[in-house]
């Protein structure tokens, strides 16, 4: 995966190569398949590279059809649904080999005033990011040296802001992440980082009360369906306090469901079922 912030942004530099017709580059992952985060992220790319510029990125809904190859670049092929007076809609889907492996709907709106309320970010027992242990320090402490996977999310500065808990609402992490290094302005990049990011905890937080991780050699994990809402403007080079529960799983299905604050209020909310089958 990108090693730093340019190399992340490397993975937006879509080709085009037809009419609504994109391509994207690969990196290089210690994975055999490709993360969800990234397929997420460059589908949501994709699916802008067609609308109109001041139309900003509302909603998503997606699914992981199979797995995404590293050796293979991506196709994206974007059908227009609608445009309308102040919303556009798209389809994508994303191909290798001839077949699609993810699925996306998108819904852009162009920035209006309306009216306003936030759920209001949680302070308490909450580290602040200059006190809170890096996840890679925590991951070492609790699971051992992962060299190789510890590095996957470079360009990513993740921290636990909270100790991962079980209590009468489900399971529960939450963690600060921000990129390393300063992003550009554009909208485009910083919903597609904040989409990136939202897939790198959120499926362990179904494995906390059984003490599980998603490379345990006796657990397959995988993503199976990701939705996102958009709620304000973000800057993903500036702390997020992501906070994510899981009030259920079952059948070898695992959800959980997050919330991105900054600056005290609510930015994003996203949701997600995923594979936790023990083998």
């Amino acid at each position: 995966m990108p090693k730093d912030v340019a190399g992340l942004l490397a993975l937006f530099e879509l080709r085009q190569t037809d009419d609504n017709v994109w391509e994207g580059p690969q990196p290089d992952t210690f994975f055999q398949r490709l993360f969800g985060g990234q397929v997420l992220a460059q589908t949501l790319v994709a699916a802008a590279q067609s609308v109109p510029s001041e139309r900003i990125v509302h909603s998503l809904n997606a699914y992981f059809l199979r797995p995404g190859s590293r050796d293979e670049p991506l196709r994206f092929e974007v059908e227009v649904l609608r445009d309308g007076g102040t919303f556009s809609a798209r389809r994508v889907v994303t191909k290798q080999f001839g077949k699609v492996i993810f699925q996306l709907n998108a819904s852009f709106q162009e920035p209006e005033p309306g009216l306003e309320h936030s759920a209001l970010q949680p302070w308490a027992d909450v580290v602040s990011p200059d006190e809170a242990p890096s996840l890679h320090t925590v991951l070492e402490q609790q699971f051992g040296t992962h060299e190789e996977l510890l590095r996957e999310w470079d360009a990513l500065d993740v921290r636990l802001a909270t100790p991962p808990m079980v209590n009468h609402l489900g399971a529960n992490m939450r963690a600060w992440v921000r990129t390393k290094s300063a992003m550009p302005r554009d909208p485009i990049l910083h919903n597609a980082v904040l989409a990136y990011i939202s897939d790198i905890t959120l499926l362990s937080t179904t494995l906390v009360p059984h003490q599980l991780q998603v490379t345990s050699p006796n657990l397959q994990a995988a993503s199976i369906d990701h939705s996102m809402w958009f709620h304000r403007p973000v800057r993903t080079d500036e702390w997020i306090l992501y906070d994510m529960i899981s009030p259920s799983a079952a059948g070898a299905r695992g959800f959980c469901r997050g919330r991105l604050y900054q600056n005290g209020v609510t930015v994003a909310s996203c949701g997600q079922e995923g594979l936790i089958r023990v083998r």
